[in-house]
């Protein structure tokens, strides 16, 4: 099983292609609230919902945009297979019929985490709608939490939302850094610990999406990408262009 093959070039260019056209073309904006980075120097997991084949592009996005940290993914063999350019953006394999590609692709994390570098999971292990409750996760984030004696964890929660906008708006939060020692935890204890967490944040995010759906509370959530135009705008300016072309 191969590790990730990440490229620093390929990254660049990649991030240029999503930024300036594929997010424009499928998504009104990205919106996003907190900050990626955690303020202290300890090895970081960061936890996020998993309910569109999107997300991993969404994260790429952001971190790309602001985080100063290399950052790694743990994705499915399959859909690495299917997608094999992820391997270019961090990721690496995990096949989790099989315990010795589970047993690796922990092992390849652990070791990130230890050199400094971000590793990201999706605890699930699997595509939930966004409205699913309770949030089950599987029991590798609590594996690589016990591994080390002080671990932040970083819940990061995405909700996509349909208003009055043609295509939808993609918004993330990055919860605030949760240490934990997970040394002195035991597996259970940690997966429901970690679980509340993420559902927590998740349901507030939800929440504040339902009371303002068009991000007009700006202190709240911050642009990230462009505004896309949709075929209504297009058809807006052309009733604009029309009136103003008979007024003359």
């Amino acid at each position: 099983m191969k590790e990730s093959d990440k490229s620093r070039a390929f990254s660049r260019l990649f991030y240029l292609y999503l930024e300036r056209y594929l997010l424009n073309k499928h998504f009104h904006c990205v919106m996003m609230q907190g900050t990626v980075d955690p303020k202290e120097k300890l090895p970081v997991l960061y936890l996020a919902n998993h309910s569109s084949w999107w997300d991993g592009l969404i994260i790429f996005l952001l971190t790309e945009k602001t985080s100063e940290r290399d950052h790694y993914m743990m994705m499915e063999e399959k859909q690495l297979k299917q997608y094999a350019f992820f391997r270019k953006l961090g990721a690496f394999p995990v096949h989790k019929e099989k315990l010795t590609s589970v047993k690796q692709a922990l092992m390849t994390a652990k070791a990130n985490m230890q050199e400094g570098a971000a590793v990201w999971l999706f605890p699930q292990g699997k595509i939930m709608h966004q409205d699913t409750r309770p949030l089950e996760l599987e029991g590798g984030a609590s594996f690589l939490v016990r591994q080390f004696e002080q671990v932040i964890v970083k819940p990061v929660t995405l909700h996509y939302t349909f208003n009055q906008f043609q295509k939808p708006t993609v918004s993330v939060v990055f919860g605030e850094d949760v240490v934990l020692s997970g040394g002195s935890l035991r597996s259970k204890e940690v997966t429901s610990i970690l679980g509340d967490l993420l559902e927590t944040q998740l349901n507030e995010h939800q929440a504040q999406v339902v009371a303002d759906p068009d991000f007009t509370v700006k202190e709240q959530f911050r642009q990230m990408t462009r505004t896309s135009r949709s075929t209504s705008d297009a058809f807006d300016s052309f009733k604009k262009w029309v009136k103003t072309w008979r007024s003359f």
